[in-house]
C-alpha cells in the first residue's frame, strides 16, 4: 500500500541518488541531482507534453502544484528512523544515538526500501491555458511519474472557458492579486476573503457541468468589483442588476434600489434579495417593481416583476 506525502524526504532522496550513482560505477565526478533539479526536469516534461497535446492552440503554462510523493511503507519506515537520528543530532545527544542502535538499523531499512524502489511515484498538478481566439480555456491536470521520472499517466482535473477580456481578472483570481483597481497594490483582506469564498465554491463544483458557468459568473462579479472599486455585495448586486436590465433591449430608468436583504437559515446565508423600482420607457413610462433573488455568490436565481396599481 502506497502512502501519499506532500513533501519529499531529502534524506531519502540522497539515499536513492547514491544508489543510482554507485550502480553506474565511480561517482567521483558525477553531479548530484537535487530535489530542485528533479522538479525543474519534471516541470519541463509536463510543459512539453501539454504543449504537444494542444499543438493547434496557444498554450501557456500558468503554475504547478507541490510535488507529491507516493511511496511504500518501507520508505515511510526509513524516513521515520532518519527523523529519529536527526533529532538525536539536533539535541547533541551523540551518546544516546550510539546506544539507540539506530545506526545498525539504517542499512537494514535502506535495503528493504530499495527493494520496493519501483513503487515510488511522483505527482504534480499543472494549471495552464489554451486559446483559439474567441475564448480561453483554463485546464488543470495531474501528471504522474514513476521512480525513473518517466511520465506514466495524465489525469485531467477540470477545465472551463472564459472570455479573453477576463484574462487579467482570472490571473488575479488564480494567484491572489489585487483586482478592484488597476493600480499595482497588495491584495486587501476583503479581496482575499472574496477570492477564497469563490474558490471554495469552485472546488465544490469541480467535476460537474456547472463549473464553467460559475467561473464565467465569477469573472463578471470581479469585473463589477473593478468598476465599483469594492467587493461589497451591496454595491455589486446593483451593478449586476443594471447589467441584467441592459440585456432586455428596453429603454428603462431605474428610480430606486432597495436594501440588499439577507436570507439566512441557521446562521447560514441562503440567498440575497434586492428590490428595484424602475420605469419602462418602451411602455409609455409604466412603473414597475422587480425583486431579484441571488445565490450566496450573487448568481441571479429568480426575478419577479410587479406592476404597482
Amino acid at each position: 500500500m502506497l502512502n501519499r506525502m506532500n513533501n519529499f524526504s531529502k534524506v531519502l532522496y540522497v539515499i536513492i541518488g547514491s544508489v543510482f550513482l554507485s550502480s553506474c560505477g565511480s561517482a567521483v565526478n558525477a553531479p548530484v541531482k537535487t530535489i530542485e533539479d528533479q522538479k525543474a526536469s519534471l516541470h519541463k516534461t509536463i510543459e512539453e507534453t501539454a504543449k504537444a497535446n494542444h499543438v493547434l492552440e496557444d498554450y501557456q503554462s500558468l503554475s504547478f502544484g507541490q510535488m507529491k510523493v507516493y511511496k511504500p511503507e518501507t520508505f515511510v519506515r526509513l524516513d521515520s528512523i532518519y527523523a529519529i537520528k536527526q533529532n538525536y543530532i539536533e539535541e547533541n545527544d551523540l551518546r544516546g544515538l550510539r546506544s539507540s542502535g539506530i545506526e545498525e538499523l539504517i542499512p537494514i531499512y535502506r535495503e528493504e526500501a530499495l527493494l520496493e524502489l519501483d513503487q515510488v511515484q511522483y505527482e504534480i498538478e499543472h494549471i495552464y491555458q489554451t486559446g483559439t481566439g474567441d475564448s480561453i480555456q483554463i485546464h488543470s491536470s495531474f501528471f504522474l511519474f514513476d521512480h525513473k521520472d518517466s511520465l506514466v499517466l495524465i489525469s485531467p482535473f477540470y477545465h472551463f472557458k472564459i472570455a479573453p477580456k477576463f484574462k487579467d481578472l482570472f490571473y488575479a483570481y488564480q494567484f491572489d492579486y489585487h483586482f478592484v483597481t488597476n493600480r499595482n497594490l497588495y491584495i486587501s483582506e476583503a479581496e482575499w476573503d472574496f477570492i477564497r469564498f469563490f474558490k471554495t465554491r469552485q472546488f465544490e463544483l469541480t467535476g460537474t457541468s456547472a463549473l464553467e458557468a460559475f467561473m464565467q459568473h465569477t469573472m463578471r462579479v470581479m469585473e463589477a468589483a473593478r468598476k465599483s472599486a469594492t467587493v461589497d455585495f451591496r454595491n455589486l448586486s446593483k451593478l449586476l442588476v443594471t447589467d441584467h436590465f441592459k440585456t432586455l433591449g428596453k429603454e428603462i430608468m431605474i428610480e430606486k434600489f432597495g436594501k440588499l436583504m439577507v436570507i439566512e437559515e441557521n446562521n447560514i446565508v441562503m440567498n440575497y434579495e434586492l428590490k428595484v423600482d424602475w420605469i419602462d420607457e418602451t411602455m409609455e413610462g409604466m412603473n414597475k417593481s422587480t425583486v431579484f433573488k441571488f445565490s450566496p455568490y450573487l448568481e441571479i436565481e429568480d426575478i419577479k416583476t410587479n406592476i404597482p396599481q
